[in-house]
Parts: structure tokens; C-alpha cells; sequence
């Protein structure tokens, strides 16, 4: 069973602090950067825990109680403590798993030592964890999970996937993304990329931002584009593009390896994304361009379709994992088979 009970369940109080995540980052990014410092010291964190602990250690304990789970998967920085100690209060052993979903560096929420594993989503992260006294035995690098449809595409599929789309199946396509809530500037990546007669096409997802959907729809630009709102089809559109440009987030990053996509990021959120950039750069899979012309110059090298397109996309896969999904859903079994098997024994 899937629970939240941080928002979904919790108390008041932490289902508003909680809430205010998403407004935050996307009016003041600065202002988030702030709050994630501040709380990432081991004074603060204890301080955070010893306020909002009980409260959300008791609708833990509620849950514990009503589904009996034998393994706890914690995917939230805030909630592997207080899900620990629920665990030794609920009155039988259960394993607990923490899978990290940041992608280099991260807050020092999600590493706790007396968890029976940690899932690292990359080697820098995995250097992390055992700096932080995660025991090596109790960390694995499985990467980040993503859908499963995401992955290189088949010979030809690439060039079908445009037909259905209704590109021209010959163009270098660029990918821009800004999320579900299509945040950025993505109004001003376009038009550089777009107002002047260019050998690529562009696909932009605008997620569910209608306003922007409708500002690019009555842009005036010389090169083809392909503008979409929210999609539930993005494995697919990747599958047909040869660039993805976004922000630092982990979760686009991962899914544009496991398709084997180079990047250009544009920008990242201050805190747990800002390694995300230098990951990006110095493993070799895109580059960084947080100014528009910047942008419109790194598009226009790797449109060419030369060396350095090849080599981003051939270490993109290299570093991919693509059923990483799929072996965390299988460590958790074991986990929980091990667990079942103990609680029987024990009775």
C-alpha cells in the first residue's frame, strides 16, 4: 500500500508546511535554497525531527498497525527516522528501505544508518551515503527509478514515432520539458531557438501550464515545433527526439539516459539539484546553458549530429539504468520475504 503521511494523512500543521513546497520553488527559488541549507545541519534536522516527529510517528504507527506491512519503503528524506522508530514500537520486525531520489548530493535526511538498505541512483551519491556512515554493506547503487518505457528506441522506431507525431522523420528534434507544471523560462528558450530559420524542430511540452501553451501557439517563429500541453506519452516523444533541454531535476535527467538522450540544462533548483549540473557536464552526457544564447549555441553544435552528439549519447546509455525500477522492486521482496520469514519464526 502507498501512503503519504507527510500531506496525505498527517497532521495539520505538517500537511501545510508540506504543501508549500511546490508554491515555493516556483516563486522564489532562492527562497527554497534558503530553507534547504538551513535545515540540511545536523542541529536543525534533529530540532525538525523533535517537532514534527510524534505527530507524524503516530499516523505511521496507525498505519503499521492496519496493513502489517513486513518491509517500510520510505522515498521522502523526512520520514526515515520517524518510520524507524514507529517499527521498533509496532511489536514485530520489519525491515526498513530508503530509496534516495535525489541524484548526486542530497539532504542528509535521507541517509540513516540503521535502515536495512539504501538505494544510491548514482556512484557519486553512493560516495555520499558512505560518508555519511551508511554502512557499505547496506548501500547498493540500482540508480533512480523511472517507467519502465523508458529506453533507447528500436531500429526505425525512432523515424515511425515522428511520422506519428507528424514531424519530418529526417529533422534533428530537440526536447523542451519544464515539468508537469512547465516551469522555467521556457517561453524565452524557445523563441531562441525558434525565431530564426534553424536545420532542427522543436517538441515542447508545456504540462499544464495553458497559459504558456497558448503564449508559444501565438509565437511567430521560422522553425517547425510541435507544442503539447501535459502528456502521458513522454517515454514515446523522448523516443522520437535526439536532445532533451531541462532543468536539473533528477527525475528528467534519469529518464533521458535510460532513452539515451543527451542533455542541456538550463537551470537548476538551489540545494539537492545544484550537483545535478555538474553531474550532467562531467560525466559527459550534455552541458550546461543557463543563458538563452548559450542555449541556442550548444543546440546548434550537437544538431550537427557530429562526435559530440555520439559521444553524449553513448555515455548517456552507459550510464543509464533503465529496469533500475524493477531491481528495487526486487530488493524490497527479498527484504520482505527475509522479514516474513523471521516474524514465523519467531512465533
Amino acid at each position: 500500500m502507498v501512503a503519504d503521511p507527510l500531506i496525505g494523512q498527517g497532521p495539520a500543521i505538517v500537511r501545510r508546511l508540506a504543501s508549500l513546497y511546490s508554491p515555493v520553488i516556483t516563486r522564489s527559488r532562492t527562497a527554497w535554497g534558503a530553507v534547504y541549507h538551513t535545515s540540511n545541519t545536523r542541529a536543525t534536522f534533529a530540532a525538525i525531527r523533535a517537532v514534527f516527529g510524534p505527530a507524524v510517528r503516530k499516523v505511521m504507527a496507525q498505519l503499521l498497525e492496519r496493513h502489517d506491512p513486513d518491509v517500510v519503503l520510505s522515498v521522502h528524506p523526512l520520514l526515515n527516522h520517524v518510520a524507524y522508530q514507529a517499527i521498533r514500537r509496532s511489536g514485530r520486525p520489519r525491515a526498513l528501505m530508503t530509496v534516495i531520489t535525489d541524484l548526486v548530493d542530497f539532504h542528509r535526511g535521507w541517509t540513516f544508518s540503521h535502515a536495512d538498505l539504501v538505494i544510491a541512483p548514482t556512484e557519486g551519491a553512493r560516495k555520499v551515503a558512505l560518508r555519511r556512515r551508511v554502512p557499505a554493506d547496506r548501500v547498493k547503487l540500482l540508480g533512480l527509478p523511472v517507467d519502465l518505457r523508458f529506453r533507447p528506441p528500436a531500429p526505425g522506431e525512432k523515424q515511425a514515432l515522428r511520422r506519428r507525431f507528424g514531424l519530418d522523420q529526417n529533422r534533428f528534434t530537440v526536447l523542451v520539458i519544464g515539468g508537469a507544471a512547465g516551469v522555467g523560462h521556457l517561453a524565452s528558450q524557445v523563441r531562441e531557438l525558434s525565431l530564426e530559420r534553424h536545420p532542427w524542430q522543436l517538441v515542447i511540452v508545456c504540462g499544464r501550464n495553458e497559459k504558456l501553451r497558448k503564449r508559444l501557439y501565438e509565437m511567430e517563429a521560422l522553425t517547425p515545433m510541435l507544442i503539447l500541453g501535459f502528456v502521458d506519452y513522454m517515454p514515446e516523444l523522448m523516443r522520437a527526439c535526439d536532445l532533451v533541454v531541462t532543468k536539473a531535476g533528477p527525475g528528467a535527467i534519469a529518464e533521458a539516459l535510460a532513452t539515451g538522450l543527451p542533455l542541456v540544462i538550463t537551470g537548476f533548483l538551489p540545494g539537492q539539484e545544484t550537483p545535478n549540473v555538474d553531474f550532467v557536464v562531467e560525466s559527459g552526457i550534455g552541458a550546461f546553458a543557463p543563458k538563452e544564447s548559450e542555449l541556442r549555441d550548444e543546440v546548434r553544435v550537437l544538431a550537427e549530429g557530429g562526435p559530440t552528439w555520439r559521444d553524449m549519447a553513448r555515455r548517456a546509455e552507459e550510464l543509464a539504468h533503465p529496469y533500475a525500477s524493477s531491481d528495487i522492486a526486487r530488493e524490497c521482496l527479498l527484504l520482505a520475504a527475509r522479514y516474513k520469514a523471521s516474524g514465523q519464526a519467531s512465533r
